[in-house]
């Protein structure tokens, strides 16, 4: 695959909306994780975990689209050290994605933030909850 020149990463944080209506055009390619794929129509990925709630999926997608399964995304997180050095945290591992599949040159999170407050909405879809924490694999 040819390098790509800017990929957006978009995750779920209340914040993550304000990436609706950037312009496709500034973009190589959009990366939705998880439910981010709401926000915006046009993303070319879809990466989610293998316990990802089959409800929560896109119900059509365009032919160019593509969801991405750990099949995919866990050997490009292994090439850059595994969960052990690379973490598990499902930004990180799609991170590592696109820098092993789409060689970008400049990755852009937009949404990732991973702050969970005790009140008030933790996703742009309102209450959600953390990745849960995993055992410690050393």
């Amino acid at each position: 695959m040819e390098p790509k020149e800017i990929v957006l990463i978009l995750g779920s944080a209340p914040s993550a909306v304000e990436g609706k209506h950037w312009p496709k055009a500034c973009f190589s390619s959009i990366v939705a994780i998880n439910n981010a794929w709401r926000i915006r129509r046009d993303w070319d990925y879809l990466i989610v975990p293998d316990d990802f709630p089959k409800a929560h999926l896109p119900e059509h997608c365009d032919p160019e689209q593509k969801i991405v399964l750990s099949s995919d995304y866990v050997p490009a997180n292994n090439a850059y050290g595994g969960v052990v050095y690379a973490g598990g945290t499902m930004a990180f591992s799609v991170g590592y994605w696109a820098l092993a599949t789409l060689r970008p040159r400049v990755l852009a999170f937009w949404g990732c933030d991973m702050v969970y407050p005790r009140q008030g909405p933790t996703h742009f879809y309102g209450a959600g909850t953390a990745d849960p924490l995993r055992k410690d694999v050393t």
